[in-house]
């Protein structure tokens, strides 16, 4: 192969900047879209760490069980008897 004349060089080194430069644009529109997009999908959704509930939005702490206990040992036990129920009430089925 024959050795690359001062003009050949001349064009491959404009040609490597053109490259560099079309590279680099399309990069920069690329990240400008991803950080648009980004912003304007945070604005949609809302806050992350909305302020705590207000008094009307807050959940009522349940009635202890009978007995007096909370029924911290899980939904349908009393005095440590099951009564198979998994719904949450306590209630035989």
């Amino acid at each position: 192969m024959a050795q690359a004349t001062p003009h050949q060089a001349h064009n491959d080194r404009r040609d490597n900047k053109r490259a560099f430069r079309w590279g680099a644009i399309a990069f920069a529109v690329l990240l400008a879209g991803a950080l648009g997009y980004n912003m304007l999908s945070h604005d949609r959704a809302g806050e992350l760490n909305p302020q705590a509930p207000t008094a009307t939005q807050q959940q009522a702490t349940p009635a202890p069980a009978d007995g007096g206990t909370s029924g911290a040992a899980g939904p349908g036990t009393a005095g440590g008897r099951s009564t198979g129920d998994t719904s949450g009430t306590g209630a035989p089925r």
